[in-house]
């Protein structure tokens, strides 16, 4: 009996052997954005974007970054039913970062996109998409966050 108990303890504590989360520690950058300016783009996108971006605004001393941006929404149609009705949409932000410092003068890119069905409920349809809009909002602010952090990382 004891065997058998020591043999169990012995397997777990070898299973969580070694295991920590990925996103465990929250890395503090060593940059801020000095500024940034949104030259177009759908309201509710920009300024999920810019609230998300909030915590890099802080001029400290690490290295600073100016960003131009345009978003671009779409919610495009991806199929109807047999009496013309709407089923199915693709909700989709493209982001263009044009970001600027002492050494990067670049142009970034970030896509997301998500199929959204038809609600029968128009309140319900507006607020699933807000939501939806903020969940890639925070997914593109990421993208842009891990890009910036690259630029000068030896």
């Amino acid at each position: 009996m004891k065997k058998t108990l020591i043999i169990y303890l012995f397997l777990f504590f070898l299973q969580s052997c070694g295991y920590s989360p990925i996103f465990k520690t929250n890395k503090k950058y060593d940059f801020f954005i000095e500024e940034i300016q949104f030259n177009e783009g759908d309201r509710d996108t920009v300024n999920f974007i810019k609230t998300n971006l909030n915590n890099y605004y802080s001029s400290n001393d690490g290295k600073k970054f100016k960003i131009n941006a345009d978003v671009i929404y779409q919610k495009n149609i991806l199929s109807k039913n047999s009496t013309g009705e709407i089923e199915e949409y693709e909700l989709q932000i493209i982001v263009k970062f044009y970001v600027k410092s002492e050494k990067v003068d670049d142009l970034l890119t970030f896509n997301e996109s998500l199929k959204m069905t038809n609600f029968s409920d128009e309140f319900e349809e507006r607020q699933y998409e807000r939501t939806a809009k903020q969940s890639m909002s925070r997914s593109l602010t990421s993208k842009l966050l891990t890009r910036l952090s690259r630029y000068y990382d030896n």
